[in-house]
């Protein structure tokens, strides 16, 4: 294999791992509890943005960077990651320690941000959910674009590179601990989709009143499950701003980390974890495969790089009118306990 289609099979499975994580997470929102949330961007620019102001704060104290570059740590920005970089080089054991202590505060910011934006929202149904959590989405973009201190602005801040220590494996060692996280939540909502929680999911999806008969608290799991979205959201935004080694609030749109996973599911079938990886897979490969040799596509009577666009709006209409249930349809799912009831 030419080293060309190394470094693109490695950057596809890296930007894979992130939006598989990201996706299931609308999974478990949309696929077993039918929420809409078209909030998604919410959590994961909290996630990034946690990644973006704690490690360099962590690794100044951990390996002693010059005070007085602290005094404006916007403006000295590079220098202080530059020098964090080199001693991370030398400490795997300390960068694997700054990752997983940003990945747990992370999880609790996006724990947080699905609490505050699902607790006044949650009792809303339908359309007037999804517009309050798309309404929502857009908070942190406007937060982290015009106060500087947070991630610096507009413009960004770098973020201490916790795969320094893999030398000139970094990229595929990031691409494989992108993978591993979206294993973990396939694996966590394989679990939920199995057990009797599952089952109490799908019937607040499909009949909330019905599920409150039965001594359900609709509210309170639908809460829950915003919570837990938040989390899964959350940590991909903090893996996603360690592989890119950087955090700017215009790179955290609304489209790319909101639209983007809902066309994804819609395409694979929310109701199946199968259905999400196809549809993962399949656009974020034609993505790459697009930009890559747009170059190749220079006799098309427009610029190749809205040729992804226009794919992925044909094949949503399509999708939509001859298979609304995406690639996959969903499982019917019975109980596993016998039925003891006399005829």
């Amino acid at each position: 294999m030419s080293e060309q289609w190394l470094l693109f099979l490695v950057d596809l499975l890296a930007i894979f791992g992130i939006y598989l994580t990201l996706n299931l997470s609308l999974r478990l929102q949309l696929g077993y509890t039918g929420i809409a949330n078209f909030g998604l961007v919410l959590s994961f620019t909290g996630g990034a943005y946690v990644a973006g102001w704690l490690p360099v704060r962590m690794g100044m104290r951990l390996f002693r960077v010059d005070s007085s570059l602290a005094k404006d740590m916007i403006w000295n920005n590079v220098i202080i990651n530059s020098q964090i970089n080199q001693s991370l080089q030398q400490n795997p054991s300390m960068a694997m320690g700054i990752l997983i202590a940003t990945l747990l505060v992370a999880a609790a910011i996006g724990a947080l941000l699905g609490l505050l934006s699902g607790y006044p929202a949650v009792r809303l149904g339908g359309d007037y959910l999804a517009i309050s959590l798309l309404a929502l989405g857009e908070v942190l973009a406007i937060i982290g674009g015009n106060y500087e201190p947070l991630v610096g602005g507009p413009l960004g801040v770098q973020v201490p590179d916790v795969w320094a220590w893999s030398l000139d494996h970094r990229f595929a060692v990031a691409s494989l601990a992108n993978c591993a996280m979206a294993l973990v939540v396939w694996v966590y909502l394989s679990a939920i989709e199995r057990s009797p929680m599952g089952r109490v999911l799908r019937a607040v999806r499909d009949n909330p009143d019905a599920g409150a008969s039965l001594g359900k608290d609709v509210t309170k799991i639908r809460l829950n499950v915003l919570v837990a979205g938040g989390i899964i959201c959350s940590l991909a935004g903090a893996m996603y701003a360690f592989y890119t080694s950087g955090v700017a609030p215009s790179a955290l749109g609304r489209f790319d980390w909101t639209f983007l996973p809902w066309v994804m599911v819609v395409f694979g079938g929310s109701g199946s974890n199968l259905g999400v990886l196809l549809g993962t897979f399949a656009f974020i490969t034609l993505q790459k495969l697009i930009v890559s040799y747009k170059y190749a596509l220079s006799f098309l009577p427009f610029d190749p790089v809205w040729l992804q666009y226009l794919l992925m709006g044909l094949v949503l209409l399509l999708i939509l009118n001859f298979r609304p249930y995406g690639l996959i349809r969903e499982k019917a799912s019975y109980s596993t306990k016998p039925n003891n009831m006399s005829m």
